[in-house]
């Protein structure tokens, strides 16, 4: 009886140790995601532009539906757009997100590749479903297979200037 008590012992401990691996490795806690949120918080913030710098800037992309940029990828290689949405996913590794551009839609996501300096400079958090309006230029689809075995293209768009704090006044305020 004396035997079988360390064995049991490490047996918990050992389940105990993945049980706290799975939640510090999974990137659906709080925790990851304030990693990322320290990353962006650490960068330097003189290479960001604020909301104002951007402003002028901005004239130059064009609000392309997702229809549109869906149906029409190839049209748009290369082009100036916005668009906003919500964050679904972050891959820190890559520093790509998935955004979705129509509410929990998952056919309506892009992959938005970004660099640390593409945010707008202020102390931003980034989470999932925290709401951004992004510019960047179309480059190209991302092949990946849906929870159906369905092969789905998804628009491929790099960042140029990510807003993480979006004021609904409009556009006529100065706002981004």
């Amino acid at each position: 009886m004396i035997r079988n008590l360390p064995t049991k012992l490490l047996i918990v401990m050992l389940g105990l140790l993945v049980l706290l691996m799975y939640f510090l490795l999974s990137s659906q806690n709080r925790f990851a995601s304030s990693i990322l949120e320290t990353k962006v918080n650490l960068v330097d913030k003189s290479k960001q532009k604020t909301v104002s710098e951007f402003n002028k800037e901005r004239k130059n992309y064009a609000y392309v539906s997702f229809d549109n940029l869906y149906s029409n990828t190839s049209l748009y290689y290369g082009a100036k757009i916005y668009q906003n949405g919500h964050i679904k996913n972050v891959d820190m590794d890559h520093n790509c997100m998935l955004v979705a551009l129509d509410g929990n839609d998952e056919s309506r996501t892009i992959k938005l590749k970004y660099s640390l300096s593409d945010f707008e400079r202020r102390d931003t958090g980034i989470q999932r479903n925290t709401p951004i309006k992004f510019y960047g230029r179309v480059l190209s689809t991302d092949r990946y297979i849906n929870e159906k075995g369905r092969g789905i293209n998804r628009p491929v768009i790099s960042a140029d200037f990510i807003q993480t704090q979006i004021n609904k006044q409009g556009e006529s305020d100065g706002i981004v």
